[in-house]
């Protein structure tokens, strides 16, 4: 997941106090938002893509397409199968989506890196899909749907790492009186709260001699020392050809 930067929000005291330490040393603070949960991220950018799809593909004024868009736990199938049903009323057509298959990676170089499959079910409202008009309603739909995806995934950081389409499938069964169907994808995510700044510490550090100590910040430099000539690689590492011993 990539890390999103907003900017701190001070008090006018601290924003005082701020300023004068970015007058002198010209570096402008940022706070950095890294407790995120990567799955969640990716669920939220999905659902947001889907949820701006509309019913005429490229009319914005139509109403829009969805009139579900939940996390699958099951809700379609106990509405199906449980005579007592007790679940909150579905409008469709809708979508409900999962993630099956979530593993992560253990190599030294991949900590915090995961793979999943995302499984997207949509369900059409169309009670008449054996009709020569809506037959083929559901694979029109599959690459809107893809398509949207692709078109947008771009201003998502949770899915620039890999959301790749792997799967879709279409039931064999229609008795429900509705037209289900499914789509995977493969998604690649990192967890970077849980790796990346652990027990982070910011330091400042000035290495002469290829910094100046007119680099270090006043404070850090209260001898007054001043620059020194700039010294070749040689100089410095003290490894030249005369510091050789035959």
């Amino acid at each position: 997941m990539i890390v999103e930067k907003n900017p701190i929000i001070l008090t006018e005291e601290e924003t005082n106090s701020v300023v004068s330490s970015v007058q002198l040393s010209g570096v402008v603070t940022e706070q950095e938002a890294v407790t995120v949960n990567a799955l969640c991220e990716v669920f939220k950018a999905i659902k947001d893509i889907l949820s701006k799809m509309h019913t005429i593909e490229d009319d914005p004024s139509s109403p829009l397409l969805w009139k579900t868009i939940k996390l699958n736990n099951g809700q379609l199938n106990r509405i199906k199968n449980n005579k007592w049903n007790k679940e909150y009323a579905l409008a469709f057509p809708a979508v409900f989506m999962h993630f099956i298959n979530v593993r992560y990676l253990v190599s030294q170089s991949r900590i915090g890196e995961g793979r999943a499959t995302m499984r997207i079910q949509y369900v059409l409202n169309n009670l008449n899909n054996s009709d020569d008009e809506v037959e083929l309603d559901g694979f029109k739909m599959f690459n809107r749907i893809n398509t949207a995806i692709n078109s947008f995934k771009y201003g998502y950081p949770a899915l620039l790492e890999r959301f790749q389409l792997t799967y879709w499938d279409q039931p064999e069964s229609f008795d429900d009186g509705v037209q289900p169907y499914w789509i995977d994808y493969e998604v690649w995510f990192k967890e970077y709260s849980s790796y990346i700044y652990k027990d982070w510490v910011e330091r400042y550090i000035v290495v002469p001699p290829f910094t100046n100590h007119s680099d270090q910040l006043p404070e850090s430099n209260q001898d007054n020392h001043e620059d020194h000539e700039e010294p070749t690689f040689d100089e410095a590492s003290k490894f030249g050809p005369e510091n050789i011993s035959e």
